[in-house]
């Protein structure tokens, strides 16, 4: 009971704003820096926002698109009210055959009373999604846009995702809920790791 106690206040902070979440686990790594950092909004650098290019996309890229399997290594947590956060914790979204996998963490405002500390986290395992893929939208200046949603093995909480996919591989992921405030991460396409042998 004391090591479930300690354990989920190590993963909550208060501020006068609200109660923001950080989500946790026993087996992974905490983000990198501070949730006392917080301190109104930044948005995300310059730097970060791909632009439009007209060259060829790459070969990673055009595979995925074309078998429909994504793997992504998150780099960065943009939560909507604190600073960003880099992270080398090995983050990852896979989204091969319609099935997703995924563990991301979570900073932010929840408007919902979770009874499982490892609810706060984005968690899917092995589940179905019906992905949509619009090639070079025309509301964006990114050369792929996917989203898909799913539902939480917790509760009744739905999890949309929009994958904003560029050229050389760089990917801009935003997530909405209707219990928490958009979150957003950035990362890259990488080759999938060849499975380990047993």
């Amino acid at each position: 009971m004391k090591k479930n106690l300690f354990k989920t206040i190590a993963c909550l902070s208060v501020f006068s704003a609200g109660i923001f979440l950080s989500g946790c686990g026993t087996s992974r790594k905490a983000v990198i820096g501070s949730a006392a950092e917080a301190g109104g909004g930044i948005p995300l650098p310059a730097s970060a926002e791909p632009t439009y290019s007209s060259s060829p996309a790459s070969a990673a890229v055009s595979s995925a698109l074309d078998n429909k399997d994504f793997y992504i290594e998150i780099e960065r947590i943009v939560p909507k009210k604190m600073p960003p956060k880099e992270t080398m914790d090995g983050y990852t979204i896979s989204i091969k055959d319609n099935t997703l996998n995924c563990y991301l963490p979570y900073i932010g405002e929840v408007r919902y009373s979770f009874t499982n500390d490892n609810a706060i986290a984005i968690d899917a395992k092995n589940v179905p999604v019906n992905m949509k893929v619009t090639m070079n939208p025309p509301h964006k200046n990114c050369y792929a846009f996917i989203e898909f949603t799913f539902k939480s093995k917790y509760n009744s909480e739905i999890f949309y995702f929009m994958i904003d996919l560029y050229k050389n591989g760089t990917s801009y992921i935003k997530v909405e809920s209707q219990y928490r405030d958009l979150i957003t991460y950035t990362g890259r396409l990488e080759a999938r790791p060849e499975p380990k042998q047993k």
